[in-house]
């Protein structure tokens, strides 16, 4: 116990400094960052930066590769994305009342390689109410009509895996789980491999395009309309900073 008290501490530390925290923030979408470009988004010194970089590196949450004169960064693997997912909705809990929610993240983004915000949370509940994901006590299971769906799509799980296949992802923004694992990570590479969402380079949010809103009625039924889901966030941000009706 006492050695699981001390961990979480040590974390909290780790997590808990702006800097550092603003980098987890920037690397959340999956993407490899340089040690220059993350500095710069934390709005840290080169010299800070490595600092930082270094105690993040040594705690375990993420990985570094070198090409060239040049290191790379990355969040280590799903786990730790879903860990710092899962401290930013007890985070988020935490200030509603005074902070606003920013609508393009709550909208659509990344959470590390799946699809998170009111679209993930919407592509989730879609999956189980069209008995393709089971949703029990210990989690998601993929159904038999799960497998034939995705044997439609020409999506099929690698034999040897190491990763869980589906699991639910608690969604800081939305309060409810989304889809994670193999499952979640194929579903968002196929939708932007075809172009229907696009990444932003700003931060993690994701733009559904015109395909997009085609696809996602194709493969999830889902009358996706983006003015609307924004609209939504609004009235939320609206309710929750005690402005709205």
């Amino acid at each position: 116990m006492t050695t699981g008290l001390s961990n979480i501490a040590r974390m909290g530390a780790l997590v808990g400094d702006p800097v550092r925290a603003a980098m987890l923030a920037v690397l959340m979408d999956g993407n490899e960052r340089a040690a220059g470009e993350l500095a710069a988004r934390a709005g840290a010194s080169p010299q800070a930066a490595s600092a930082h970089l270094s105690l993040l590196l040594d705690g375990g949450l993420l990985a570094v590769s070198a090409r060239g004169r040049h290191r790379y960064y990355r969040l280590r693997d799903a786990d730790v994305a879903h860990a710092i997912e899962t401290l930013s909705f007890a985070a988020n809990v935490a200030r509603r009342k005074t902070d606003r929610l920013e609508p393009a993240l709550k909208h659509a983004r990344r959470c590390y390689d799946h699809i998170a915000g009111a679209l993930g949370v919407a592509i989730c509940d879609a999956l189980i109410l069209k008995g393709r994901l089971i949703a029990g006590s210990d989690g998601f299971a993929v159904s038999a009509q799960g497998y034939e769906w995705l044997a439609r799509l020409d999506l099929s799980p690698p034999r040897a895996m190491r990763r869980t296949l589906v699991r639910p992802c608690l969604d800081w923004t939305e309060g409810r789980p989304h889809v994670a694992g193999w499952l979640g990570a194929a579903l968002c590479e196929r939708l932007e491999k075809a172009r229907g969402l696009k990444r932003n380079s700003a931060d993690r949010s994701l733009t559904v395009t015109a395909k997009g809103r085609s696809l996602l009625a194709e493969y999830f039924g889902l009358d996706w309309r983006p003015a609307g889901a924004l609209e939504r966030a609004n009235r939320a941000q609206a309710l929750l900073s005690g402005t709205g009706e």
